[in-house]
């Protein structure tokens, strides 16, 4: 239930500004992508820390794992292209308003895609 909270925390801001928004008569539909594209690299940054282990035995000494040395590189390539989605999202919303992508307004597309994107990378990094 804790990670659904977290996770599906920027969804719920997504509602409330929605609400929000309507309430003042302001269409924030056009920032949606962006705003999920957002959600999804704040999700990204911290799995890039490398999980610690402590040896017992050795005090002062931590590692990590092959499998998490190997992930956080991949992580970072992650963070740095979804930058670049981001800020195409960001101008797909102010530009191109109207273009769709997979039948869904192609800033929608592009900020759900790296918001499930990121949560896919959570849970991975999770099992490692």
């Amino acid at each position: 239930m804790y990670a659904v909270l977290i996770y599906g925390f920027p969804l719920t801001l997504l509602g409330f500004e929605w609400g929000l928004r309507t309430m003042i008569g302001v269409d924030s539909f056009g920032f949606t992508g962006p705003t999920l594209a957002a959600a999804g690299l704040t999700f990204l940054m911290p799995l890039v820390k490398p999980k610690q282990k402590k040896i017992s035995g050795h005090e002062g000494y931590v590692v990590t794992t092959k499998a998490d040395a190997t992930l956080i590189p991949l992580l970072w390539l992650f963070v740095l292209a979804f930058l670049f989605f981001w800020s195409w999202s960001c101008y797909v919303s102010v530009k191109l308003p109207d273009h769709t992508t997979l039948g869904l307004p192609s800033h929608l597309a592009i900020g759900s895609g790296i918001y499930i994107v990121s949560l896919i990378l959570t849970a991975v990094k999770e099992k490692v």
